[in-house]
């Protein structure tokens, strides 16, 4: 790990912590987001005129079943053929709109946003908010659907992002004027994503950091080897006591002050090189990404690693690796200047993992 890495954690939070009392400046921020997500959505059009066609990504035995070693835990789960998909969706960035109509071209939802989908396991791979002014509505939508899936049939999983960590550090510099005004206020919106709050809660004690599905290994930013630690159910594990040991932005802004500062500010595990914040994957030489890319397959005994975070040229879906490694955020929020429609689907009944778009 760079030995800058801990300086770069300490200018972030010390940037920010002091500055939580200084409303005005957070408004003008706020503000400028969502005058920022106003122009992008009227001025940013690219995605009107590039229309990518679905794609064979890879095709073979594998899909849908596991290798070696089985483990039962709640961060790996063993389908089989039980299910005959699994739907994978990026980075959603408080697009409320483009988050419903991939949902209902994936057949996961119908027009009446009724969960449709019992033979399909959907996984969200984080960064649900900011950017965008949904962060409410998109929040209540997830909880109602994973809800239905409980009662109809089908799964869906929910990964944290970078910008969960966000919201549960108190970090509003990507919060958008319009998503205050939905809670009420800036102190009302940290409520809600506080320890007792709904959608804090859920971060919490709900969504994980990585999972595997059958052979497929997802996380957010990608996983290196030398943070896999005892595996995948103790990074799960770790991170939600982190987090759920974390306290209120008001009272991370007071240990501040007193010079305590909690782990969830400095943890390697949110570092640049961690499982939410990681870019090399994504954007480094395949000569230097492949063997940790591979590594971490065979330490989890996987076939693949699905990422989202670093949004893909012109929104499409990228492999990497000899397809070992599919990066999916294709910028769906038009808030970030995207707004491409798409996502990944595994059909295990055919063996197949497909990069689907639409428009």
């Amino acid at each position: 790990m760079p030995k800058n890495t801990e300086y770069i954690q300490e200018l972030e939070y010390s940037t920010y912590l002091p500055k939580r009392e200084d409303l005005e400046r957070i408004d003008k921020t706020a503000q400028a987001n969502t005058n920022t997500c106003i122009d992008l959505i009227n001025g940013e059009l690219t995605h009107t005129v590039i229309h990518w066609e679905d794609t064979l990504i890879s095709k073979g035995k594998t899909i849908g079943k596991t290798y070696g070693k089985k483990v039962n835990n709640r961060c790996r789960i063993v389908h089989k053929n039980k299910y005959r998909r699994v739907v994978a969706v990026p980075d959603i960035h408080g697009d409320y709109e483009h988050l419903i109509s991939i949902l209902r071209h994936a057949k996961i939802i119908d027009e009446e946003n009724n969960w449709i989908a019992t033979d399909t396991i959907l996984i969200q791979t984080g960064d649900l908010l900011n950017r965008g002014n949904d962060t409410m509505k998109i929040y209540e939508t997830v909880l109602d659907l994973r809800e239905q899936a409980a009662k109809k049939g089908g799964i869906f999983y929910n990964l944290i992002g970078n910008h969960e960590i966000f919201e549960v550090r108190g970090n509003h510099y990507f919060t958008s004027s319009g998503d205050f005004d939905e809670f009420g206020g800036m102190l009302e919106h940290e409520e809600a994503f506080g320890p007792d709050g709904k959608y804090g809660q859920f971060i919490r004690n709900v969504m994980n950091t990585t999972m595997i599905i059958d052979d497929t290994l997802f996380t957010h930013a990608g996983i290196r080897p030398d943070y896999l630690g005892g595996g995948i159910e103790e990074i799960n594990k770790y991170i939600r006591e982190l987090l759920q040991s974390t306290p209120s932005p008001k009272e991370l802004g007071r240990m501040y002050k007193n010079n305590e500062i909690h782990p969830v500010l400095v943890d390697r595990y949110f570092d640049d090189y961690g499982p939410f914040w990681l870019r090399d994957f994504a954007k480094n030489p395949e000569s230097e990404i492949c063997p940790q890319v591979e590594e971490t397959l065979r330490r989890t005994n996987t076939k693949r690693m699905v990422i989202g975070h670093t949004p893909q040229s012109y929104g499409k879906i990228t492999s990497r690796c000899s397809n070992k490694l599919i990066i999916i955020d294709i910028g769906v929020s038009r808030c970030i200047g995207g707004g491409y429609y798409g996502y990944l689907e595994i059909l295990n009944d055919k063996q197949e993992v497909w990069a689907r778009y639409f428009n």
